[in-house]
């Protein structure tokens, strides 16, 4: 439905022994009704009366995933999964038209997951002012930032970029670190308030730092990408933007997990077509990225955690070996 690639089923891989990472949770792999079956109940009332989106949204995101096992939801949340970690990489198909990289880190431990993201972004040339979403930054910032008007998290549009106000600053170095460290410690929040809210047990840890660090201290990176100054409909892997708001920041990690977009293709670039999300993912963080009321739903966490259980892809092409 919203892709160009459909399949009967998801494909499968030979699986690992159960009970070690790469190994189908408890050895127990589901068809893609019972997967959303069991999602359906840990959603709750949030998603009656659009199970189909949702069912549709997870059977794309399978089919076009080169990590290949569907283990049962129920196992990946609260099974006896084997501890341990994996760095999990590759790319995804948005719609049909580019490829889009995924990385990061999982880790099982305790009984509970955790997920990793670090970002390297290299700063814009000195001399540069940055466009900024809110006054968040004012308190490390005092004076040295511009505020007036309506932060765009608040502004009541569609458009990740609403210009509702204006939000400048110097993109000096300490206007940088500030930037990232109000990004390492808040857009995680956003995931790890939703799964508290439907009692999963995984927590999220985002990173944000200057490329330089990051090569200085031989970091692993997920992702290395340009820090642009200002507000911008660009994909996530071109450049981080300063004027992105926060819950857009958190749709663009989204990405970096391995995540699709749950809107029409193109919606919200040109004012005459507005972000439209799909039937009923006007509630997800993935189809309304700019609100700060969306949400995480568990099939959005299920698609980060499962791919822990699967054996390494053959290939990093997400259509090899597809049903067309």
């Amino acid at each position: 439905v919203f892709g160009v690639l459909t399949a009967s089923k998801p494909r499968r891989a030979a699986r690992d022994e159960a009970g070690t990472p790469g190994g189908a949770a408890s050895g127990r792999e589901v068809s893609i009704p019972a997967a959303a079956a069991e999602l359906e109940a840990m959603s709750g009332a949030v998603l009656e009366g659009r199970e189909a989106t949702f069912r549709d949204i997870l059977a794309d995101t399978i089919a076009k995933d080169a990590y290949l096992c569907l283990p049962a939801p129920r196992d990946v949340f609260h099974g006896e999964a084997p501890e341990g970690e994996r760095r999990i990489a590759g790319m995804m198909p948005h719609y049909g038209l580019f490829f889009g990289p995924m990385s990061y880190l999982v880790r099982r431990r305790g009984g509970a997951w955790e997920v990793e993201v670090r970002i390297a972004v290299d700063p814009p040339a000195g001399g540069a002012w940055l466009e900024l979403p809110d006054c968040g930054l004012a308190g490390a910032l005092g004076g040295a930032i511009a505020c007036r008007g309506t932060p765009y998290a608040r502004s009541g549009s569609t458009d990740a970029c609403p210009g509702s106000g204006e939000f400048t600053a110097r993109a000096t170095p300490a206007a940088i670190r500030a930037l990232l460290s109000r990004w390492s410690t808040e857009v995680e929040g956003y995931w790890n308030r939703d799964a508290r809210a439907f009692g999963l047990p995984v927590r999220y840890d985002f990173d944000f730092v200057l490329g330089d660090d990051a090569r200085g201290r031989a970091l692993r990176v997920d992702l290395a990408v340009p820090l642009s100054p200002t507000c911008g409909r660009t994909p996530y892997f071109s450049a981080m933007r300063a004027g992105w708001s926060l819950p857009v920041l958190a749709h663009e990690v989204g990405h970096v997990l391995g995540l699709l977009d749950e809107y029409e293709a193109l919606s919200g670039i040109v004012g005459c077509y507005p972000k439209t999300p799909f039937p009923g993912a006007e509630i997800s963080r993935m189809g309304l990225s700019m609100r700060e009321q969306t949400r995480l739903l568990p099939v959005h966490h299920y698609l980060v955690l499962r791919r822990f259980f699967c054996r390494a892809p053959a290939s990093m092409d997400p259509y090899a070996g597809a049903i067309r």
